[in-house]
């Protein structure tokens, strides 16, 4: 949404921060990476697509940038067992809540009960909780019998 401030924990070379910064209104996006080389061309990137007063690059691991808690939505474009990034998505979402689009993978057995179960215990134990889920879907098999999947959530403060 316009006006929106983004939190990118795993920005890569900008493949989400770019394209939203380009084509929607942020007040800002944070766009953390933790490879120096895929940060490198991260802020080649930002320079050639002129997005530098929308996009502020950070190079360092997720869970140990302190940006407070200024991200109206958080992407977790990360794979695999990225939900031990979870505690770094809600230390940066704002404290009256917004949305977390959460990527990781599953065996089939376990959609969607499993994802789910992860972010309300996630949220509570950072004085959240899950509002409502805006999309569930499956992006593609990441190997036989498990799956890419991607859950939009909103949160509040309990």
């Amino acid at each position: 949404k316009p006006g929106e401030v983004i939190a990118d924990l795993f920005s890569g070379i900008g493949y989400f921060s770019i394209p939203i910064a380009r084509h929607s209104r942020p007040m800002r996006i944070y766009s953390i990476e933790k490879n120096p080389e895929a940060f490198r061309y991260l802020k080649e990137n930002i320079r050639l697509n002129r997005v530098h007063d929308k996009i502020t690059p950070i190079l360092g691991d997720c869970r140990e940038v302190l940006m407070g808690n200024v991200a109206d939505r958080v992407i977790m474009g990360y794979l695999p067992r990225t939900y031990q990034y979870l505690p770094a998505a809600f230390e940066a979402l704002k404290p009256q809540g917004g949305t977390i689009h959460y990527h990781d993978t599953f065996a089939e057995s376990e959609l969607w009960e499993r994802p789910l179960s992860l972010l309300e215990a996630h949220a509570f134990r950072q004085g959240y909780t899950l509002s409502r889920v805006t999309r569930k879907a499956v992006v593609k098999e990441y190997a036989p019998g498990v799956y890419h999947a991607v859950v939009d959530a909103e949160f509040t403060r309990r």
